[in-house]
């Protein structure tokens, strides 16, 4: 990869793969388009104001990209859920024909374990052949799974041969910038859990980015799950940010939330109580393949990547809640 094109470039992912990409020598060109322009600059590195559904094909030409890694997607749950459905699903669909009638040499895109679906009968750990069951009435997961199933649409060989398509699925993605509702609540100094909930997997920011410079560097074509190693209870989260669980029905807690989200009280709830789903049912996939084919190792578990979040937060966390 010599001219990489990065959607989304102002995200939290984007910003440090783009910063991994300024260092690498092969590449000698950095384009990054997204609605407001990222914190800061680096080498090599050329900002765009462009909406992921606008017409990509004149740039990708014009700056000779023969890389294309899609971040761009609307992941902190909003009330338009319509135009949430249109920039995930029409943005994704207009950056891949575009990049593809550009001819790119690979299209690497994030997608997520959410693709999987949170139900109490998935068959954990979920594998890359795993049916994609992403939950309708969860736009995040349900936009995922709609995406896929365009890009499981595609005849690549036959079409555009010359384009790898990666798909990578990451679980939820923590380290020192892990600034997201998840987090924000998590960092409450009283935090409101059901009584039961199922474990969650992480993958460390930088392992993220490490292994997407390894599927790109290889030109490595495929579905492949990222998630750290093992698993972590909420109790152990809360217990290592310095808060206190206080446990509540899960029926209860879903009907609170449901009100809270409907009157837009964000300091309570920042998302839809159908999310909570994924405290209730197990959803952590299996993360061998990536090891397997191109001999990635993680430098961090799933509990030591929460570990690293919470040193990092833990000092200043004076949150209400």
């Amino acid at each position: 990869m010599e001219s990489v094109l990065v959607t989304g470039a102002s995200g939290y992912i984007a910003q440090k793969l783009i910063g991994t990409l300024s260092a690498c020598p092969n590449v000698r060109s950095i384009i990054g388009i997204d609605i407001r322009p990222p914190a800061g600059s680096v080498q090599n590195f050329h900002f765009f104001k462009r909406d992921v559904r606008e017409p990509l094909s004149d740039l990708l030409r014009q700056h000779k990209i023969d890389t294309v890694v899609h971040t761009a997607f609307v992941l902190p749950p909003i009330h338009d859920t319509k135009l949430m459905e249109d920039i995930n699903i029409n943005g994704t669909r207009n950056v891949l024909f575009s990049s593809l009638k550009a001819g790119v040499q690979q299209f690497l895109y994030t997608s997520s374990t959410t693709a999987y679906g949170f139900h109490p009968d998935n068959l954990c750990p979920l594998k890359e052949d795993s049916p994609l069951r992403g939950n309708d009435d969860l736009v995040y997961s349900k936009t995922k799974k709609e995406i896929e199933k365009i890009f499981g649409e595609l005849d690549l060989s036959g079409s555009y041969p010359d384009t790898v398509l990666t798909i990578l699925r990451a679980c939820f993605v923590v380290g020192p910038a892990f600034d997201n509702p998840l987090a924000r609540y998590l960092r409450k100094r009283f935090v409101f859990l059901p009584v039961k909930t199922q474990p969650l997997q992480y993958v460390h920011e930088d392992d993220l980015v490490r292994a997407m410079i390894l599927l790109l560097q290889k030109r490595k074509g495929g579905v492949y799950n990222v998630a750290g190693d093992g698993l972590i209870t909420f109790d152990e989260m809360v217990r290592l940010l310095g808060n206190i669980k206080i446990p509540l029905p899960f029926a209860i807690m879903y009907f609170l939330n449901k009100i809270s989200w409907g009157l837009r009280l964000t300091a309570i709830s920042e998302f839809p109580s159908p999310t909570m789903n994924m405290l209730r049912y197990p959803w952590w996939a299996e993360n061998s393949k990536l090891k397997k084919d191109l001999g990635f190792r993680y430098q961090y578990t799933t509990r030591t990547a929460f570990s690293d979040y919470a040193a990092f937060v833990a000092p200043s966390n004076k949150t209400c809640g």
